[in-house]
């Protein structure tokens, strides 16, 4: 199974590992979401997480 997270912008992430991809949405809400930063804690991304196969 892969972990998936969508964005309410599009942005889609998949990895293979739920910390890996925890890392990668934090990075594109720092990106593309830099006032959101404070309030999606890892926490909270693990929350979007859906497993697909």
């Amino acid at each position: 199974m892969t972990c998936q997270v969508t964005c309410e912008c599009g942005y889609q992430a998949r990895e293979k590992d739920e910390q890996t991809l925890v890392r990668t949405v934090q990075r594109h809400v720092s990106d593309s979401h830099p006032e959101l930063v404070d309030q999606v804690t890892p926490d909270v991304i693990r929350g979007w997480i859906e497993l697909v196969p």
